[in-house]
Order: structure tokens, then C-alpha cells, then sequence
């Protein structure tokens, strides 16, 4: 639970600093009051917010001008909602709270120890160095925000553990794989490879013969229209005829390369050293299909 004591502003006045850094002993005068209301606004022109509130308090007390004091306690008001506040906790590698840590801020000593209050900043970038016994001293570059409230920021010291390697998985001895290890397979081997080139170049003359030998017969349908009897009257139907001709011979020249590949293929390929493959190979019009392990 935190607990505040509230002073009577001529209290505070008595033991705030002005911007001379000397303590007021009495009452702050007229001259002192003006002073200080005017130290105030340039401190907060430029950020720096707690000095501002310090010289707000000096001319806020009783002994001032009516006019003066009212105005400074407005404006500390309005103050005290712009001044960031922070709370550092303190940590080791291990996550345990750290009890002493003396923090400090662009040199200056803000906290003599980390009590898990808020602290007062003032807003903008600002260099941060934390020190405790026995570690190295910690130093943060943070940027406040103005009028950001209770910010929370972690303070490591030492190194942090890092996770546990588990230990992989141990390589069983040879002795205990027995017969169930798999030895590598060896490849296709150079004549089977050979019969697969083998079988596909059949593969496609067959195709192309068959193609081809449809188109002849076409070919050959149409000149048997042109020329009904055995001689040939015309010009065109002589054409046919030899279009057809052509046709029929380029079909049985690619069938018999065809055959020729598939059946040396299939030689190739039977007759190849086993290597310890299950393969099965078939063939067919513009296709060639392989099933098996190698």
C-alpha cells in the first residue's frame, strides 16, 4: 500500500529548491514568488516537468501575491497530470527480485533503491544505469512519454539460463540392427537404362505408324473412288493414288521401327542383371509405363 503524506504548501516551500539550487530557509518573498513563477514556465517549455513543479510550489505558497499563489496552484495541478511516472522492477538471470538498485537518470540519482513505487520523470529520451553488488551496472535507453502513467519496465541483471538442450536420440549399435536393416538399392543398372530409351523410341514409331497408316487407308479410300476400275482416266486420281502410296510405306516404315524398339526393349530389359528390383514395364500406344522399386 502506498502512503503520501500531504504538507500545507508553506511547508513545501520551505524545503524545495529554486532554480539557484539553494534551499529556502523562510517564507519565499514577493521578489522570490515572481521568481519562481517565471523559472517555472521556462522549465516547462522545456520538458523538464519536475523542476517546473518544484518552482510551482515555491510560488503557491501562502506568503506570495493572492493572484501569484492562485495561479501557481492551478498550474501545478496541470503539472502533475503531464509528469510521466515509471516503475522499474528489478530481476536476476533466475527471475528473483534484486532488493538494493540504486537507479539513475542521464547521471542523476533518481531512487537510492527499487522499492516497486512509481517514479516521477520527465518526459522524453532519457539513459537509464542501475547498479547493485556483485553485478555489472545495467544501462537502458527509454523513451517517456508525457503524461504516460505507471509505465512498467523489467531490469536484468546477469546473465539469463538458457533452455536445456535434450539429448538426442542415440544411434543404435550395428550388432543390434540385426537383419532388419534396409541396405541402400542399387540404381536401374546401364541396360536397363537402355531398354527404357529403347522402349520409348518404339513406343512412339508405333504410335506414329498407326497414326500414319489410319491416314493411308483414307488415302487410299479416296483414290479407289476416283479410279473405280483398274486404270486411272485422270490426273487427280493418278495423285491419289501415289499420295496413298507414299502414305502406306512412311506407316510400315515407322511400324517396324516401332516393333523393332519395343522388342529390343523388351530384350534389354528381361535379360538385365537382377539388382534386387521388383519392376513391371508396359507398353502401349504413345505411352510407356513403369512400376516398380529401384
Amino acid at each position: 500500500m502506498n502512503h503520501r503524506l500531504f504538507l500545507p504548501v508553506p511547508a513545501l516551500a520551505i524545503v524545495l529548491c529554486i532554480g539557484s539550487g539553494e534551499a529556502l530557509a523562510v517564507d519565499p518573498t514577493t521578489a522570490d514568488c515572481l521568481g519562481a513563477s517565471d523559472a517555472a514556465i521556462r522549465l516547462n517549455n522545456e520538458h523538464k516537468l519536475r523542476a517546473a513543479r518544484a518552482q510551482l510550489l515555491v510560488c503557491a505558497a501562502e506568503s506570495c501575491p493572492v493572484d501569484i499563489r492562485k495561479e501557481c496552484a492551478s498550474r501545478v495541478d496541470e503539472i502533475n497530470t503531464a509528469i510521466p511516472t515509471i516503475i522499474f522492477q528489478a530481476k536476476d538471470g533466475t527471475g528473483a527480485d534484486v532488493l538494493v538498485v540504486k537507479a539513475s537518470m542521464d547521471g542523476e540519482v533518481i531512487a537510492e533503491r527499487l522499492e516497486g513505487t512509481a517514479l516521477s520523470i520527465d518526459p522524453g529520451s532519457h539513459t537509464f544505469v542501475f547498479e547493485t553488488a556483485g553485478q555489472a551496472p545495467v544501462r537502458e535507453q527509454l523513451v517517456i512519454q508525457q503524461g504516460e502513467k505507471d509505465r512498467r519496465e523489467r531490469v536484468v541483471f546477469g546473465p539469463t539460463p538458457g533452455p536445456v538442450a535434450s539429448p538426442g536420440p542415440t544411434a543404435a549399435p550395428a550388432s543390434a540392427l540385426g537383419s532388419t536393416a534396409e541396405s541402400p538399392s542399387p540404381g536401374l543398372g546401364t541396360q536397363r537404362i537402355l531398354a527404357i530409351v529403347a522402349g520409348g523410341v518404339g513406343v512412339v514409331g508405333l504410335g506414329i505408324g498407326t497414326v500414319v497408316g489410319v491416314v493411308a487407308l483414307s488415302q487410299k479410300s479416296d483414290a479407289q473412288n476416283a479410279c473405280p476400275g483398274s486404270q486411272c482416266t485422270t490426273q487427280d486420281g493418278v495423285n491419289k493414288w501415289s499420295d496413298a502410296a507414299s502414305t502406306g510405306n512412311f506407316s510400315t516404315i515407322a511400324l517396324i521401327i516401332g516393333g523393332v524398339g519395343v522388342a529390343g526393349a523388351a530384350v534389354l530389359w528381361f535379360t538385365a542383371p537382377s539388382v534386387g528390383s521388383s519392376t513391371q514395364v508396359g507398353f502401349g500406344p504413345g505411352t510407356v509405363q513403369l512400376r516398380g522399386t529401384w
